[in-house]
């Protein structure tokens, strides 16, 4: 079998959410079959050499003026010259049409873009503006033509199923996700991370987020929790918020200016894999009261490293938490400083709450994801 991979979103820096699944998944499936040729595409040089070097793994990058170009002429057109069997793009668009004898795996994430609310973030820019206009026209046009759908949770098959009318619910499989094996390794996590400006965080408790600018993400109100637990009960821990760009004109920050406790509130934009690992090692707990994901990576970064989570009960985070996390209402501060509280006040539920993390992360990984796919792409030929 020959596999042609769409793998810019591993390529693009910094990696996020799809170029995370992206490279785990590249690099479980590469490992797991030694004797299928996998052809990994990129648009931009591999920089930091992630992809991996093996035998049956060739790297090609393509060039095109700008994206819609390099995924709907370039990509298919080297997948016809590489003569692959499948072809998968991992990140909710693909070309409309394939050439040759390619079959056409498309892995949607989710469909949020497709829908309206307050947990779907407006676009800024032209750019994003027009990154919305080409998802919400391509994906339903490729996920009614491919062969097969992948996507991240069972939330996320039914939303699919709900927005994307004549989607066979038989061609749509769930495979969950992993996180990077680094968080669950606090050694090679500081090695790694060699001398870091965080060190400063394993001074002073703190409560640990993942913040930005997008409402999903529900920062606003993340601060607004911790802001009430410094008020009513006192508390010790710091806040700190990592992943949040452009934080100095959010409406969160004012709130902590407002309250004065710009000491006590620590914002910090893109952390890297090592530093985010001794983040969630050192928090007394980590808080995601996202309002919506497709999956929540982030609840298994903190399960492997030993940090209790609370988290919104809501969409597919339930899902990836089992019954490790103490879920909240996202839109209920209350809820959610109430939970942290009990959560910093209680010694032994935090105990519990991180054997039951350690053993729920054992239940997701990259080998079991890479196994699910290669019976995706196995299913397409035999169909075929």
């Amino acid at each position: 079998m020959r596999v042609g991979i769409d793998a810019r979103f591993v390529t693009g820096l910094p990696r996020r959410g799809i170029g995370t699944y992206s490279l785990h998944l590249i690099r479980a499936m590469v490992s797991a079959y030694p004797d299928i040729e996998f052809f990994l595409f990129t648009r931009q040089p591999d920089l930091d050499g992630v992809l991996p070097r093996a035998p049956n793994a060739h790297v090609r990058q393509l060039t095109a003026p700008f994206y819609p170009l390099w995924e709907q002429v370039a990509l298919p057109l080297a997948a016809n010259r590489e003569n692959v069997d499948i072809l998968h793009c991992l990140g909710n668009t693909g070309p409309l049409i394939t050439l040759g004898q390619a079959r056409h795996v498309l892995t949607v994430h989710d469909v949020m873009f497709l829908q309206s609310g307050m947990f779907v973030p407006k676009p800024t820019t032209l750019y994003q503006k027009l990154g919305r206009w080409y998802r919400a026209m391509i994906t339903p046009r490729c996920a009614r033509n491919a062969d097969a759908v992948i996507t991240v949770s069972e939330f996320s098959k039914h939303d699919i199923l709900a927005l994307i009318p004549d989607v066979s619910p038989i061609r749509v499989a769930v495979t969950f996700e992993g996180c990077d094996p680094l968080f669950a390794d606090t050694r090679a996590a500081m090695e790694a991370a060699a001398i870091s400006p965080e060190k400063s965080c394993a001074v002073v408790p703190f409560i640990f987020c993942l913040g930005a600018g997008d409402p999903r993400k529900n920062t606003l109100r993340m601060v607004q929790a911790y802001l009430k637990l410094v008020r009513e009960n006192g508390v010790a821990e710091d806040l700190v918020i990592a992943g949040y760009k452009n934080w100095e004109n959010s409406l969160a920050y004012k709130e902590v200016l407002q309250a004065g406790v710009t000491n006590r509130v620590r914002f910090l934009p893109f952390v890297p894999v090592p530093e985010l690992a001794i983040l969630y090692r050192r928090a007394t707990l980590f808080a995601y009261p996202s309002l919506y994901e497709g999956f929540g990576i982030p609840i298994l970064e903190a399960f492997n490293a030993g940090c209790p989570v609370v988290a919104s009960g809501v969409t597919s985070i339930p899902e990836v938490g089992g019954d490790a996390a103490l879920y909240v209402d996202p839109e209920s501060v209350d809820e959610l400083a109430a939970a942290m509280l009990s959560v910093i006040n209680d010694s032994s539920l935090r105990e519990s709450m991180i054997a039951k993390g350690r053993a729920r992360a054992g239940q997701f990984g990259w080998d079991r994801v890479a196994n699910q796919t290669m019976d995706v792409y196995r299913r397409c030929l035999a169909n075929n």
